[in-house]
């Protein structure tokens, strides 16, 4: 349905919903209905007792509420840089963290995402160990640097991997982060469900 088909309260659901996005998914499944009815019960309040017509999205403050509340929740449940690393490299983090991790493998393109920064950590160790060494040793860090990353084929084969890891190992890479994580990372059954990416995955838990 095109913006300008929209009755006034289709267009505010929409802009409601659309900034509630600034909560994590799991968050807005849970409670984005609910979050949704206070708006709405609220704009009409507003609207009755200033005679004004009903709002067909959300106001400014609103918004910058929802922005504020929203991604300061994303901000407290988010693990520590160094925990983050050791993450990336398969480590299970504290139960604090768990709802994070949740959310980070059901998020958009995680089996993508997942390789860019595995492959982003570990040449970048490797990068920065030969910048300090030539550092130390007094000469020029091009005499030191890898002489594959001149290479065509080194780029394309990078290419080729994150083509594979966003279609064809996309589901694979995903159920098993989700079983090295939550499933046998300690996470409460109950947290599995509610966080579960899909009917799949619960029946297997």
């Amino acid at each position: 349905m095109r913006r300008r088909d929209l009755t006034p309260h289709e267009s505010f659901e929409r802009s409601a919903r659309f900034w509630a996005r600034a909560y994590p998914r799991r968050w807005r499944e849970v409670h984005g209905d609910e979050l949704l009815a206070v708006q709405q019960d609220v704009a009409l309040a507003v609207a009755e007792a200033t005679g004004a017509p009903v709002p067909d999205r959300l106001g400014v403050d609103e918004i910058r509420g929802l922005l504020r509340a929203g991604w300061g929740l994303r901000w407290r449940e988010r693990p520590p840089l160094w925990r983050w690393v050791l993450y990336r490299f398969g480590l299970r983090l504290p139960a604090r963290y768990w709802w994070w991790v949740a959310d980070d493998i059901r998020g958009a393109f995680y089996s993508v995402r997942d390789v860019v920064w595995t492959l982003a950590l570990g040449y970048g160790t490797m990068l920065t160990t030969i910048a300090g060494y030539a550092l130390i040793a007094g000469e020029p860090v091009a005499a030191y640097w890898p002489a594959f990353f001149a290479s065509g084929f080194f780029w394309a084969f990078l290419a080729v991997l994150l083509l594979l890891a966003g279609t064809l190992m996309r589901k694979s890479r995903t159920r098993d982060a989700w079983y090295r994580h939550v499933v046998y990372g300690n996470v409460p059954e109950q947290m599995r469900f509610a966080a579960s990416p899909s009917s799949e995955l619960q029946d297997r838990t």
